[in-house]
């Protein structure tokens, strides 16, 4: 039971806190739904940039943060979970992204010079997030390798700062693991994800990335959970930027946001709420404590619902089986 409770709230809360994420994984988690169970979310994120991480002319191991605008991104993202069977699991998301850059206050200061960057709200759906999970150990430990895959949905805007995203193929390998600490604190438990994703190659830069997702939580009564949560991220590979007046050429800064060499950590916590037996409410919080490269997420608010059920019931309910008619011939 203390599976399961963990199980749906890891999914919802995954859901959110990848939403509000600029590189998050697919959806995965090391307790997997058995054979038959689904689950849906339906998540919405709210991520505000305030500065940008670059280096400095002095050399390549300083990182300052320069205020070239702030970017305020709003997602609503649906996810689906099911499991194949009581060892494999799959998963599917996809985000809608309203961007919006707001450039420094007190200038209007619009570098990149692309509509997008006007000063308004614009909206698109964003990369489909797929995800395969096997169940290799279970109980009051759990092991789940999985792969996934990031593929963006059509062709969208990535030179901007207020793109929706990069619009790169990822494909990733990586194992959740899991474990109740019921010993040391009863209703405890922590999970670990890390993924390895090898990205699509712009002009030739090898830019994969490492991610990691860290949770610890606790169940005050059997409704309601806390949880604090770490992400990372590291590239390997990838565009070193300066400040601005050492910029790269501009076939190649053209690309620059694609393959930036980017690793940041971002701290937070959630709370989740189960309503019923199947719903449940969660909310998170994380902001950005350290970053090279890329943008700095000062402020990622996400909260949303999950709710698991049975296909197969439902659909009997929806279309319950017809009573066997009368024998023909009987009196």
């Amino acid at each position: 039971m203390k599976d399961r409770r963990i199980r749906r709230a890891l999914f919802g809360l995954l859901s959110g806190v990848l939403v509000a994420s600029t590189a998050a994984p697919a959806l995965a988690q090391a307790w997997l739904p058995p054979k038959g169970e689904a689950s849906f979310s339906l998540g919405y994120g709210n991520v505000f940039v305030n500065k940008h991480y670059l280096g400095t002319s002095a050399g390549p191991g300083d990182n300052v943060e320069s205020d070239f605008g702030h970017i305020r991104s709003q997602s609503v993202e649906i996810g689906l979970g099911y499991g194949l069977t009581d060892r494999l699991a799959a998963s599917v998301a996809i985000p809608y992204i309203l961007t919006k850059y707001y450039g420094t206050p007190g200038q209007n200061f619009f570098p990149h010079t692309i509509s997008v960057d006007d000063g308004q709200y614009h909206g698109i759906f964003q990369d489909f997030k797929i995800n395969l999970s096997y169940q290799a150990l279970q109980g009051r430990v759990a092991v789940a390798p999985f792969v996934s895959a990031v593929i963006p949905s059509h062709s969208y805007t990535y030179f901007a700062h207020s793109a929706a995203g990069k619009g790169l193929r990822e494909y990733l390998v990586g194992t959740s693991f899991g474990a109740r600490l019921d010993q040391l604190l009863a209703g405890s438990y922590v999970e670990l994800t890390y993924s390895y994703a090898f990205v699509e190659r712009v002009l030739g830069v090898h830019h994969d990335r490492s991610n990691g997702f860290l949770e610890v939580g606790y169940y005050v009564t059997p409704s309601l959970s806390l949880r604090g949560i770490g992400t990372a991220v590291y590239t390997h590979g990838g565009l070193v930027l300066r400040e601005a007046d050492v910029l790269p050429p501009p076939e190649v800064f053209l690309h620059h946001d694609q393959i930036d060499h980017e690793s940041g950590i971002s701290l937070g916590g959630g709370v989740s709420y189960v309503l019923t037996g199947s719903t449940e409410l969660y909310v998170a919080y994380l902001t950005q404590v350290q970053g090279r490269g890329g943008h700095k997420i000062k402020d990622s608010l996400s909260f949303g619902v999950s709710y698991s059920f049975s296909p197969a019931q439902l659909g009997r309910r929806i279309f319950p089986p017809k009573s066997p008619g009368t024998p023909v011939g009987t009196p």
